[in-house]
């Protein structure tokens, strides 16, 4: 117990919300990238775009892999999963299997991380256009079929899903899915993969497209400012 503070008259409201605060602050330090990573991802972002603005100069296998890898450097410097790569299973093949590690699952029993099942599966799309309607069914049947790992699933792609706010298209689909099924669809793309840049986690993103696709409003009023963010 911090003393000091309690010989101040502090009230018991107040050192509850300021232990929950220091707990809030820690989740966040430990679960975004830290300077060094910073700088590796921002190499692997600009690859990224490097290979994307100009795919005639690259391999399928090159444009593949330089949103791969990204994706599970992200996963990966999250502190708080596992990855398994390019899973095989009797019908299908699964490009990351995550898994809630051991620190996931602590941060998780203190109500810091709202992922309910300890796996959840994502899709790596790096395709010249928007992710449209017909893969976005393609990977809710995958998670159907492979209901074991959960009802959480995250495209990960360079151009965003078609469709705009409303119900049609990609955007639409996940709704409906999550509406009738329970099932959640969230994408990133590139806007998502800047906005870590400028010092958001992958988690907290997680989270806010969670919310937003729950509540049918936009991911960006749910996502909390890093204080690195208005440096």
């Amino acid at each position: 117990m911090n003393y000091k503070i309690k010989r101040k008259g502090i009230s018991t409201k107040e050192y509850f919300l300021s232990r929950q605060n220091d707990q809030n602050k820690l989740f966040q330090e430990v679960t975004r990238l830290t300077k060094d990573e910073s700088a590796e991802y921002k190499k692997m972002y600009d690859h990224l775009v490097e290979v994307n603005e100009n795919r005639k100069n690259y391999t399928p296998e090159i444009i593949g892999k330089s949103l791969e890898n990204l994706v599970t450097f992200l996963l990966d410097k999250s502190a708080i999963f596992s990855v398994l790569n390019n899973l095989h299973t009797s019908t299908n093949e699964i490009d990351q299997l995550v898994q809630l590690n051991p620190t996931g699952k602590e941060f998780r029993n203190r109500g810091l991380i709202d992922i309910k099942d300890d796996f959840f599966l994502c899709e790596c799309k790096n395709y010249l256009k928007k992710i449209d309607v017909t893969w976005v069914g393609k990977f809710y049947s995958l998670l159907r079929v492979s209901n074991g790992n959960g009802k959480l699933g995250i495209i990960f792609s360079y151009y965003p899903l078609s469709g705009k706010s409303g119900w049609t298209d990609g955007i639409g689909l996940t709704k409906k899915i999550h509406l009738k099924e329970n099932y959640s669809i969230i994408s990133f793309s590139r806007s998502d993969y800047e906005q870590i840049l400028q010092g958001s986690s992958l988690i907290s993103l997680i989270h806010a497209k969670m919310i937003a696709l729950s509540t049918d409003t936009n991911y960006l009023h749910h996502l909390s400012e890093h204080p690195a963010q208005s440096i």
